[in-house]
């Protein structure tokens, strides 16, 4: 009976050992800093939303169509951001692409955006402030809202291959275009590839 006490005591204690160096650790890290992975990482988003984002800002900076609206209308365009289609077999968080590229084009101070993601919660707050809650002189009704003059559309793709070595590589492409709602004209078109070879 001692033998059986002493074996299992033995045996908690291996356990306990091999759960203790089993223990994760976690770090906080630079945003900034670069992470390696065979899949979609935060590198990639932060490279392809800084690529896309700086290019259609370079345009909106220097485009003359952009430029006349505000002469003419004594405002900024709005721009309205759809979904990014994706054709890919990963799970992809497009959003954040979006939310960074918006962020760069802001920075122009020559655009405004259309918070098409946020209707539903403004249809919502209109009807609160119609319910008799809300001081008529600070109550907004809806029927005012800017339409947009663009929409920006783009859509993400994924190629798979396996070479002769065994070795996997994953390209990735998205494309973003700035499209005119009055005329439907691509008025600007980015694009940006990422290749990422794993190797066994």
């Amino acid at each position: 009976m001692k033998s059986f006490t002493f074996l299992s005591v033995l045996a908690c204690a291996g356990i306990l050992i091999l759960a203790a160096g089993c223990k994760e650790e976690t770090t906080y890290r630079d945003p900034d800093s670069t992470d390696v992975s065979k899949d979609w990482s935060s590198t990639d988003i932060k490279n392809s939303s800084g690529d896309l984002g700086k290019k259609l800002a370079e345009f909106i900076e220097k485009d003359v169509d952009i430029a006349t609206y505000y002469k003419t209308n004594g405002k900024k365009p709005a721009i309205l951001c759809l979904d990014i289609k994706k054709e890919t077999d990963h799970h992809l968080d497009t959003e954040i692409i979006i939310s960074q590229v918006e962020t760069a084009i802001l920075q122009t101070g020559k655009v405004t955006f259309i918070a098409g993601k946020n209707r539903p919660d403004l249809a919502k707050e209109y009807a609160y402030m119609a319910s008799g809650n809300v001081d008529p002189k600070t109550q907004k009704a809806p029927g005012r809202q800017t339409g947009a003059e663009y929409v920006l559309v783009g859509e993400i793709r994924n190629v798979r291959a396996r070479l002769n070595d065994d070795s996997t590589v994953n390209y990735y492409y998205i494309a973003l275009k700035l499209v005119n709602l009055t005329t439907s004209e691509i008025c600007w078109k980015g694009e940006t590839e990422t290749k990422k070879r794993t190797t066994k």
